[in-house]
């Protein structure tokens, strides 16, 4: 499946077909079609999807567990107690640390524990809910799994998908085994009855072989499902890729070849297309990489402006002491949303839009929705009647009444928590605390270089604005940021309402109920004054209109590339 250009989620049918035998319990099939192949002319089939499946849904997995890159622990050991890795003071590590040295050497004091068991470097919200062994068909191309609940998401989630990789690969270089067929069917009885001296090794080339950095001598580490073939790789420098001419299961794409380069500079990207080295170009978007751009109109450069799927949002803490929180003021819960509402009047939402996006986003505004991407279907009726209008335009007189009548002197003061280094977010600050300042809040310029990591010590800060990415259209996505102890909820927000109403939506299949679901709980947030969303990051895109065209990318991933089929070089 794939999101077209008006972001609706479309199935390929050409490649296989997902049937839902039952909402209750929910029960999906999903079938592989006759034909479609790996690269290696392998069928892609049952056991790519027990693989899919199995891999990410936590039911295999057991004893210590290895980390991510970062240095966060992804699982529990058999007792469920965290593993950490200590650095040389015998703390922690925080998980922006760096793990090497620019010699390629583990950190001085830097240990990892290493995974013992059966342990698959990944994880799935929805698979977790399928601890049934799915049922596979006869044929050997379907799959049925049956969730444990209710999982509304289920349209965006697959046993296959663009990154999966081949389980008679898998096999073949876990067990042993030559044939791909004979290799297939060991993986399926290894998850079949759970045989740990398989699955360990499965788990291991399945979590670790197919991360290179340059082409593998090996080929079956790069088998394609897809429309094209990797012909190149170099970590540092470009990937190239070829039609891969046996694939029919599809749009069918009219650019033979593409060459993706990794140019870190965006000036340099810039230059590269106007030299017409490169010909499709994608950099992160600012005022002076825009105006360079469309200085190149005369050779052909054509320009394309719009909204990505990462929105910035104005946070509050409730539960710090702060000025939000209702225990400064002996608990009084009206007092503290007074004081919330009236900061969130202060606002210059609109100005921000048009001083800092408008000059890379002429058709730029300000979002409207904490839980929809700007030109998604539920967007125009979830921003019209949430309640965010009440915060369309600075309202200082509003402001100054709403703390006279709360009996709150002024000045009041908010530490303010957001990146440094990022002249962007310095710009909102500047705009965000002059404007405050006029009903009484005194804004503390709080920005840090390790903000990602210290959001979770919301002693430190009373409000926070950063963004947040969208990479799909999806229900309940958004449940981590404002339940009760939500993973991403790091102001505190606690609301039985919001908790009750994401309980709810997480066991409603009816599309209809789901919206007005999710109505409700915007029409808390705002109601509560938990925050309010700013605006779509900007994005740019540019290409050279004299050799290629049809380039026009979406909000979420993959942006630039969803209709590569579509693309035709001169």
């Amino acid at each position: 499946s794939y999101y077209d250009g008006d972001l609706n989620l479309i199935n390929n049918d050409q490649f296989g077909t997902c049937t839902i035998e039952s909402l209750d319990p929910l029960t999906i099939t999903y079938t592989i079609n006759e034909g479609v192949s790996w690269s290696d002319g392998t069928q892609i089939d049952a056991a790519d999807m027990i693989l899919g499946w199995g891999a990410v849904s936590g039911n295999y997995n057991a004893g210590s567990a290895a980390f991510l890159a970062d240095g966060t622990a992804i699982q529990t050991d058999a007792d469920g107690n965290w593993l950490v890795r200590e650095g040389a003071d015998g703390e922690p590590r925080p998980e922006a640390a760096e793990d090497y040295d620019e010699d390629g050497n583990l950190v001085e004091g830097l240990e990892y524990i290493p995974a013992e068991g059966v342990n698959f470097d990944g994880s799935s919200e929805a698979f977790e809910l399928v601890t049934q062994f799915p049922e596979i068909s006869e044929d050997g191309r379907s799959v049925t799994l049956t969730y444990d609940s209710f999982y509304v998401d289920y349209q965006n989630v697959t046993p296959f998908g663009g990154d999966s990789a081949a389980a008679h690969v898998v096999a073949q270089q876990a067990l042993g085994i030559d044939d791909p067929a004979e290799a297939k069917q060991a993986l399926i009885d290894a998850f079949q009855n759970n045989d740990a001296a398989a699955l360990g090794p499965i788990a291991e080339v399945w979590s670790s072989a197919f991360d290179q950095t340059s082409l593998p001598d090996d080929p079956s580490l790069y088998l394609s499902s897809g429309m094209y073939l990797m012909t190149a790789y170099d970590e540092l420098s470009e990937m190239t890729f070829e039609v891969n001419p046996n694939y029919n299961w599809g749009p069918m794409p009219k650019v033979q070849t593409i060459v993706y380069r990794i140019i870190g500079d965006p000036t340099a990207a810039v230059q590269a297309l106007a030299n017409e080295e490169i010909d499709v170009i994608q950099p992160q978007a600012t005022a002076d990489i825009l105006t360079q751009l469309e200085g190149y109109a005369d050779r052909g450069i054509e320009v394309v402006t719009g909204d990505t799927g990462t929105y910035e949002h104005v946070d509050l803490v409730f539960n710090n002491g702060g000025p939000f929180d209702p225990a400064t003021y002996g608990g009084d819960e009206a007092t503290a949303l007074a004081v919330r509402q009236a900061l969130l009047k202060t606002l210059p939402r609109q100005d921000i839009v048009e001083r800092l996006i408008t000059p890379l986003n002429p058709e730029a505004t300000t979002r409207d929705s904490f839980s929809a991407t700007i030109g998604s279907p539920p967007y125009e009726n979830l921003a019209a009647n949430n309640g965010l209008a009440d915060y369309a335009e600075v309202d200082i007189e509003g402001a100054i009444a709403l703390l006279e009548e709360a009996g709150v002197e002024t000045p009041v003061d908010v530490r303010v928590h957001f990146a440094d280094n990022n002249p962007r977010r310095a710009s909102e600050y500047e705009l965000m605390a002059a404007s405050a300042a006029e009903a009484g809040f005194n804004l503390i310029d709080g920005r840090s270089a390790t903000w990602g990591p210290e959001l979770s010590d919301n002693s430190i800060y009373d409000m926070s604005f950063f963004g947040w990415q969208s990479t799909a259209v999806a229900v309940a996505d958004t449940e981590a940021n404002f339940v009760t102890g939500g993973q991403n909820n790091y102001g505190g927000y606690s609301s039985e309402t919001v908790d009750a109403l994401y309980e709810e939506l997480k066991a409603t299949a009816d599309p209809a109920r789901q919206q007005e679901i999710l109505l409700e709980v915007e029409q808390n947030l705002v109601a509560d004054a938990f925050g309010v969303p700013l605006f779509q990051f900007p994005g740019v895109a540019a290409f050279n209109g004299t050799y290629v065209s049809n380039i026009d990318p979406i909000a979420i991933s993959p942006t630039i590339f969803w209709n590569v089929w579509d693309w035709e070089a001169a």
